[in-house]
Order: structure tokens, then C-alpha cells, then sequence
């Protein structure tokens, strides 16, 4: 197991609050660029400015934070393809030369490792941790987390060029 550095803070005891939190953290798609400011997509009930999220790279494997600073004019994707309520965020630190593609997770009580292609993240509460995995199909990623060896989420994020597919049935199924 491999335990991936976060600015100053060791990933692998990252506690992000004392804030009581529920075993099932909010996951969203986020889009970050290099001059350190995204944008992410989430689903269900709206997140609130100034709200500090986790989000984790896969290539190389990575965990960055930032904070939502609020709505974006547009969409988080320039397809429109991105279903949920977009926010803009700004990171702690500049991340690379290029936009990427990331899992956002908002949980005060998140804390993080890497091991074997997959980020384990464990939250207050829950009885399992939740594993995060990105896999390409032919034009796009297809992010995931799975519970006990069951898919929990999903979303695909359309890239419009192509790729070297490596995902299996199971994490490309719809």
C-alpha cells in the first residue's frame, strides 16, 4: 500500500474535520486545470460555497483539495453531457500543465490511500471502505466506486478523441 502526499499533510492520515459525516461521502466529476481552478458536477443536494473537497487523479495517481467558490456561467463540460449541478472551485495548489480528469469527494471525515490502480477511502461510519477507479473506453473515462465488490457509482466523461480501452464490462456497464 502506498500512501500519496497532499501539499505538507501524509495522504495517508488526511482527516479533513471533526465534522460528523455519513458513511456514503458525495462523489462528482471534476475538471481541473493547470492554473489552479476546475470545475465539478454533483448530483443530488447542492453543495454550498466555501464547502473543501478531496479529488482524486489517476495519472499519475494523485489526491489534491480545493474549495467551492460557487456557479459557473456554463456547464462543467463542454458537451453538456455532465448530468447534476455544476460549481466552480479553486485549488490549494497548481496540479499540472494540462486540464484533468478526477473523482471529487465531499466528506469532512475522508481519509485516503492508493494501492493497486485504485484510491481506498474510508469515512466516518461506513463498515467498508470505498474504492475509486478510472478505466478508458474508446472516446472516454469511466469513473467509479465500488462498495464490498459492488459498483455504487458511475459516471462517464466524454472525451471526444480516442483511447486505448482498459476497462472491463463491469465497469463500463451503464
Amino acid at each position: 500500500m502506498k500512501c500519496l502526499g497532499l501539499g505538507m499533510i501524509a495522504l495517508g492520515v488526511l482527516l479533513l474535520g471533526n465534522t460528523s459525516a455519513t458513511a456514503s461521502p458525495r462523489l462528482g466529476v471534476a475538471v481541473l486545470r493547470p492554473d489552479s481552478t476546475g470545475c465539478v458536477t454533483f448530483r443530488g443536494e447542492p453543495r454550498r460555497t466555501g464547502d473543501h473537497l478531496l479529488l482524486f487523479l489517476f495519472s499519475p495517481p494523485r489526491v489534491v483539495d480545493g474549495v467551492i467558490r460557487g456557479r459557473p456561467t456554463g456547464s462543467c463540460h463542454e458537451g453538456g453531457e455532465a448530468q447534476g449541478e455544476s460549481y466552480s472551485l479553486v485549488l490549494r495548489y497548481a496540479i499540472s500543465q494540462a486540464d484533468e480528469i478526477g473523482v471529487a469527494v465531499y466528506d469532512p471525515s475522508a481519509r485516503a490511500e492508493y494501492s493497486d490502480g485504485e484510491f481506498i477511502v474510508r469515512t466516518e461510519g461506513a463498515r467498508a471502505p470505498l474504492r475509486l477507479r478510472q478505466c478508458a473506453s474508446q472516446e472516454g473515462l469511466h469513473l467509479t466506486a465500488w462498495r464490498d465488490n459492488r459498483r455504487t457509482w458511475h459516471e462517464y466523461w466524454y472525451l471526444g478523441f480516442d483511447l486505448e480501452p482498459n476497462c472491463s464490462d463491469e465497469e463500463a456497464r451503464e
